[in-house]
């Protein structure tokens, strides 16, 4: 008979692609939030604009989408 469970690997891997929107959207607003005053909250929001820019461009699993 054949197991189908996964192997510990498996799991580990299924974990570390398993990213979530939310998390990372909560992380961004925390982030914004911690802002000084206008210029910084500006600073900030390029920072969040050019990491996602940053993670489109290299797309899922590390494929680079451009």
């Amino acid at each position: 008979m054949i197991r189908l469970t996964m192997s510990p690997f498996f799991r580990v891997l299924g974990r570390l692609f398993a990213m979530s929107v939310t998390d990372s959207q909560d992380r961004d607003a925390d982030y914004l939030a911690q802002s000084t005053d206008i210029y910084d909250l500006e600073r900030r929001m390029r920072h969040v604009d050019d990491r996602q820019q940053t993670l489109h461009a290299i797309g899922t699993y590390g494929v680079f989408i451009r």
